[in-house]
């Protein structure tokens, strides 16, 4: 039931940020990183491969570990080209709404990828050593 809470906050959260104002900002610069997060999305996608991710933070049957493409450096490229999307989204059409539910949307993620963390370290050998040598979503920071 936890894993499924964790999704529905992660969407509930996102499409109230996204559809709360204006859906693309005015600024070619917002734009452009949000662009840039849809570029990361998809590499994070076809580099892990459509059946070996799961949108629950359950790690799917027959799982394995990917290391290369953005996975190379950050563990959770897909959560960072949310990040990237909605944060234009704050910037370009600011509200106190948007930034609380924002907020609740970085919370909800920090938390899945926690849970998602702890299941890989079970499930896949060589992920305790892969968190050492990667970041988890921001490159020298998180």
């Amino acid at each position: 039931m936890y894993p499924q809470v964790l999704v529905f906050f992660q969407f509930s959260t996102l499409f109230t940020v996204m559809f709360s104002g204006n859906v693309f900002p005015d600024n070619i610069f917002l734009i452009s990183i949000q662009l840039a997060a849809v570029i990361l999305g998809f590499w994070a996608v076809f580099t892990m491969r459509i059946g070996n991710f799961n949108i629950t933070p359950i790690p799917v049957k027959n799982a394995v570990l990917v290391e290369n493409g953005p996975y190379r450096f950050i563990r959770h490229p897909m959560y960072l080209s949310i990040f990237l999307f909605v944060i234009p989204e704050l910037i370009g059409g600011f509200s106190m709404l948007r930034l609380v539910v924002f907020l609740l949307l970085l919370l909800t993620i920090v938390f899945k990828i926690k849970y998602e963390e702890m299941l890989l370290q079970i499930k896949l050998k060589g992920y305790s050593d892969y968190m050492n040598r990667s970041f988890r979503v921001i490159p020298f920071l998180y």
